[in-house]
């Protein structure tokens, strides 16, 4: 291969670099878009990224004690 054919195709790889970069660049910046706007949310319901698994254990307990009342409400036939 001669050194125009070599630097014609350093070009192109460089340009496809410079495309994947800015795909990039957008995907982190919505990204961080969403990340605020969950930790937003987050804040709204008094709920930190540090606190979140227990809150969500909370509720699943909260939730099967519910449906374990309502079940039992209902009569076995």
């Amino acid at each position: 291969m001669d050194i125009k054919s070599r630097i014609e195709q350093a070009k192109q790889r460089i340009e496809r670099a410079k495309r994947a970069q800015a795909v990039a660049e957008t995907q982190l910046q919505a990204a961080e878009q969403q990340k605020q706007e969950v930790t937003a949310k987050m804040a709204e319901l008094n709920v930190t990224p540090e606190t979140v698994n227990d809150e969500i254990a909370k509720l699943e307990a909260k939730i099967t004690a519910d449906l374990n009342k309502v079940e039992a409400l209902i009569p076995a036939v």
